[in-house]
Protein backbone atom coordinates (compact mmCIF):
# COMPACT_ATOMS: atom_id res chain seq x y z
CA UNK A 1 0.00 0.00 0.00
CA UNK A 2 1.24 3.06 -0.82
CA UNK A 3 1.35 5.88 2.03
CA UNK A 4 -0.93 8.66 1.40
CA UNK A 5 1.80 11.44 1.98
CA UNK A 6 4.16 10.17 -0.39
CA UNK A 7 1.17 9.90 -3.08
CA UNK A 8 0.46 13.71 -2.05
CA UNK A 9 3.99 14.85 -2.29
CA UNK A 10 4.62 13.28 -5.66
CA UNK A 11 2.00 14.46 -7.50
CA UNK A 12 1.50 18.18 -6.69
CA UNK A 13 3.17 19.24 -10.52
CA UNK A 14 3.09 22.16 -12.10
CA UNK A 15 1.88 21.04 -15.89
CA UNK A 16 -1.08 21.67 -18.49
CA UNK A 17 -4.46 21.09 -16.97
CA UNK A 18 -5.27 17.33 -17.26
CA UNK A 19 -8.57 15.48 -17.60
CA UNK A 20 -8.92 11.87 -16.69
CA UNK A 21 -11.53 9.59 -17.99
CA UNK A 22 -11.52 6.15 -16.56
CA UNK A 23 -14.31 3.47 -16.11
CA UNK A 24 -15.04 3.06 -12.53
CA UNK A 25 -15.72 -0.46 -11.03
CA UNK A 26 -14.71 -2.16 -7.41
CA UNK A 27 -10.44 -1.53 -7.75
CA UNK A 28 -9.66 1.83 -7.29
CA UNK A 29 -5.65 0.64 -7.52
CA UNK A 30 -6.39 1.44 -11.49
CA UNK A 31 -7.66 4.92 -11.12
CA UNK A 32 -4.40 5.25 -8.64
CA UNK A 33 -2.08 4.00 -10.98
CA UNK A 34 -3.19 6.89 -13.38
CA UNK A 35 -2.47 9.37 -10.70
CA UNK A 36 1.24 8.07 -10.10
CA UNK A 37 2.17 7.47 -13.39
CA UNK A 38 0.80 10.79 -14.69
CA UNK A 39 0.15 13.24 -12.15
CA UNK A 40 -2.33 15.97 -11.17
CA UNK A 41 -2.84 19.11 -9.21
CA UNK A 42 -5.12 22.03 -8.28
CA UNK A 43 -7.43 22.14 -11.60
CA UNK A 44 -7.00 18.66 -13.05
CA UNK A 45 -10.39 16.83 -13.24
CA UNK A 46 -11.18 12.93 -12.72
CA UNK A 47 -13.99 12.03 -14.82
CA UNK A 48 -15.19 8.49 -13.59
CA UNK A 49 -17.78 6.14 -15.77
CA UNK A 50 -20.32 4.29 -13.70
CA UNK A 51 -23.99 3.31 -14.76
CA UNK A 52 -27.22 5.00 -13.68
CA UNK A 53 -28.31 2.18 -11.21
CA UNK A 54 -25.85 1.32 -8.75
CA UNK A 55 -26.05 -2.33 -7.31
CA UNK A 56 -23.34 -2.96 -5.72
CA UNK A 57 -22.05 -1.12 -2.51
CA UNK A 58 -18.06 -1.82 -3.98
CA UNK A 59 -18.65 0.47 -6.62
CA UNK A 60 -19.29 3.82 -4.61
CA UNK A 61 -16.43 2.76 -2.23
CA UNK A 62 -14.21 2.89 -4.90
CA UNK A 63 -15.66 6.91 -6.19
CA UNK A 64 -15.48 7.22 -2.17
CA UNK A 65 -11.88 6.67 -1.82
CA UNK A 66 -11.06 8.20 -5.07
CA UNK A 67 -12.63 11.17 -3.70
CA UNK A 68 -11.03 11.01 -0.37
CA UNK A 69 -7.49 10.79 -2.45
CA UNK A 70 -7.88 14.64 -5.12
CA UNK A 71 -9.44 16.23 -2.17
CA UNK A 72 -6.12 15.74 0.53
CA UNK A 73 -3.74 16.24 -3.17
CA UNK A 74 -5.43 20.01 -3.93
CA UNK A 75 -9.12 20.15 -2.96
CA UNK A 76 -9.65 22.42 -6.59
CA UNK A 77 -9.44 19.23 -8.40
CA UNK A 78 -12.94 18.19 -10.33
CA UNK A 79 -14.52 14.98 -9.57
CA UNK A 80 -17.05 14.25 -11.80
CA UNK A 81 -19.24 11.18 -11.74
CA UNK A 82 -20.50 10.28 -15.55
CA UNK A 83 -23.75 8.30 -15.26
CA UNK A 84 -24.99 6.15 -18.50
CA UNK A 85 -27.43 4.04 -19.26
CA UNK A 86 -25.72 0.43 -19.39
CA UNK A 87 -29.05 -1.18 -21.17
CA UNK A 88 -29.17 1.45 -24.39
CA UNK A 89 -25.55 0.52 -26.23
CA UNK A 90 -25.96 2.86 -28.79
CA UNK A 91 -26.99 5.78 -26.35
CA UNK A 92 -24.05 5.19 -24.20
CA UNK A 93 -21.18 5.18 -27.88
CA UNK A 94 -23.17 9.23 -28.65
CA UNK A 95 -23.04 9.97 -24.82
CA UNK A 96 -19.51 8.84 -24.04
CA UNK A 97 -18.26 10.06 -27.48
CA UNK A 98 -19.89 13.88 -26.55
CA UNK A 99 -17.96 13.25 -23.34
CA UNK A 100 -14.28 12.70 -24.77
CA UNK A 101 -15.66 15.54 -27.47
CA UNK A 102 -16.11 18.39 -24.72
CA UNK A 103 -13.48 17.81 -22.69
CA UNK A 104 -10.56 19.78 -21.85
CA UNK A 105 -6.94 19.90 -21.16
CA UNK A 106 -4.40 16.88 -21.81
CA UNK A 107 -7.02 13.96 -22.05
CA UNK A 108 -6.18 10.39 -20.75
CA UNK A 109 -8.70 7.86 -21.11
CA UNK A 110 -7.97 4.69 -18.84
CA UNK A 111 -9.83 1.56 -20.95
CA UNK A 112 -10.41 -0.85 -18.38
CA UNK A 113 -12.19 -1.67 -15.39
CA UNK A 114 -15.89 -0.87 -14.72
CA UNK A 115 -18.92 -3.21 -16.00
CA UNK A 116 -18.06 -5.12 -19.31
CA UNK A 117 -21.00 -4.01 -20.48
CA UNK A 118 -19.34 0.01 -20.52
CA UNK A 119 -16.42 -1.06 -21.89
CA UNK A 120 -16.90 -1.79 -25.04
CA UNK A 121 -19.43 1.59 -26.12
CA UNK A 122 -16.57 3.80 -23.95
CA UNK A 123 -14.08 2.47 -26.01
CA UNK A 124 -15.77 2.83 -29.43
CA UNK A 125 -16.17 6.45 -28.40
CA UNK A 126 -12.75 6.62 -27.65
CA UNK A 127 -11.51 5.03 -31.09
CA UNK A 128 -13.87 7.76 -32.35
CA UNK A 129 -12.11 10.85 -30.40
CA UNK A 130 -8.66 9.24 -31.19
CA UNK A 131 -7.05 12.70 -32.64
CA UNK A 132 -8.63 14.36 -29.27
CA UNK A 133 -7.42 11.87 -26.99
CA UNK A 134 -3.47 12.53 -25.63
CA UNK A 135 -3.04 8.68 -24.23
CA UNK A 136 -5.05 6.00 -23.74
CA UNK A 137 -4.10 2.85 -21.37
CA UNK A 138 -5.44 -0.06 -19.59
CA UNK A 139 -4.43 -1.71 -16.73
CA UNK A 140 -3.61 -5.58 -17.12
CA UNK A 141 -5.38 -8.04 -15.33
CA UNK A 142 -2.14 -10.41 -15.37
CA UNK A 143 0.60 -8.26 -14.63
CA UNK A 144 -0.98 -5.82 -12.92
CA UNK A 145 0.40 -2.82 -14.65
CA UNK A 146 -0.53 0.50 -16.12
CA UNK A 147 0.29 -0.09 -19.77
CA UNK A 148 -0.17 2.93 -22.43
CA UNK A 149 -0.95 2.40 -26.20
CA UNK A 150 -1.99 4.89 -29.11
CA UNK A 151 -5.41 4.95 -30.34
CA UNK A 152 -5.62 4.27 -34.26
CA UNK A 153 -7.17 6.99 -36.34
CA UNK A 154 -9.66 4.84 -38.21
CA UNK A 155 -12.11 8.18 -39.25
CA UNK A 156 -9.51 10.02 -41.56
CA UNK A 157 -9.43 9.53 -44.76
CA UNK A 158 -6.17 9.62 -47.33
CA UNK A 159 -6.07 9.82 -51.35
CA UNK A 160 -4.30 7.21 -53.53
CA UNK A 161 -1.18 8.79 -53.49
CA UNK A 162 -0.90 8.64 -49.74
CA UNK A 163 -1.99 5.07 -50.04
CA UNK A 164 1.16 4.57 -52.24
CA UNK A 165 2.98 5.91 -49.71
CA UNK A 166 1.90 3.55 -46.82
CA UNK A 167 1.93 0.48 -48.86
CA UNK A 168 6.08 1.81 -49.70
CA UNK A 169 6.51 2.43 -46.51
CA UNK A 170 4.86 -0.40 -45.04
CA UNK A 171 6.63 -3.08 -47.43
CA UNK A 172 10.10 -1.38 -46.33
CA UNK A 173 10.49 0.24 -42.93
CA UNK A 174 12.17 2.13 -41.49
CA UNK A 175 12.68 4.10 -44.37
CA UNK A 176 13.53 7.76 -45.41
CA UNK A 177 12.12 10.62 -47.63
CA UNK A 178 15.17 10.47 -50.08
CA UNK A 179 14.30 6.19 -50.47
CA UNK A 180 10.47 6.61 -50.90
CA UNK A 181 10.88 9.14 -53.23
CA UNK A 182 13.12 6.89 -55.41
CA UNK A 183 11.54 3.71 -55.24
CA UNK A 184 8.00 5.74 -56.07
CA UNK A 185 9.63 8.16 -58.65
CA UNK A 186 7.91 10.86 -56.67
CA UNK A 187 9.93 14.06 -55.88
CA UNK A 188 11.07 14.53 -52.08
CA UNK A 189 9.48 17.94 -51.70
CA UNK A 190 6.10 15.57 -52.83
CA UNK A 191 7.13 12.82 -49.92
CA UNK A 192 7.78 15.04 -47.50
CA UNK A 193 4.53 16.91 -47.82
CA UNK A 194 2.33 13.95 -48.17
CA UNK A 195 4.14 12.20 -45.27
CA UNK A 196 3.58 15.76 -42.80
CA UNK A 197 -0.05 15.27 -43.56
CA UNK A 198 -0.16 11.28 -42.77
CA UNK A 199 2.14 11.94 -39.28
CA UNK A 200 -0.59 14.45 -38.45
CA UNK A 201 -3.06 11.57 -38.98
CA UNK A 202 -1.56 9.45 -37.11
CA UNK A 203 -0.67 6.98 -39.91
CA UNK A 204 3.21 7.66 -39.91
CA UNK A 205 5.56 8.00 -36.74
CA UNK A 206 9.14 9.59 -37.32
CA UNK A 207 11.99 8.79 -35.44
CA UNK A 208 15.18 11.04 -35.74
CA UNK A 209 18.66 8.65 -36.08
CA UNK A 210 21.38 10.58 -36.51
CA UNK A 211 21.54 13.03 -39.30
CA UNK A 212 18.29 11.09 -40.75
CA UNK A 213 14.94 10.87 -40.02
CA UNK A 214 13.66 7.15 -40.28
CA UNK A 215 9.50 6.44 -40.99
CA UNK A 216 7.38 3.56 -40.20
CA UNK A 217 4.09 2.90 -40.47
CA UNK A 218 1.64 2.97 -37.55
CA UNK A 219 -1.54 0.67 -36.72
CA UNK A 220 -3.42 3.63 -38.07
CA UNK A 221 -1.56 3.56 -41.08
CA UNK A 222 -2.41 -0.12 -41.38
CA UNK A 223 -5.76 0.05 -41.02
CA UNK A 224 -6.27 2.99 -43.71
CA UNK A 225 -4.55 0.92 -45.93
Amino acid sequence: KIAMEKIICLYRQCSAMKTYISLSGFDSSQIVSLIVKYGIEGGDCIVLIRPIEEKDPRGEQTVQAIRDLSRQIDSSIDLKIYRVNHQDFEGMVYSLKDLIEKAEGEIIVNLSGGPREIFLPFTIASIACSNKISRATNYSDIDRRLNEFVLPNISAEIEEKQRQILLDIMNNQPTNIGDIAQRLSISESTISRQVGRLVELRALCIVPKGKTKEISITLTGKLLI
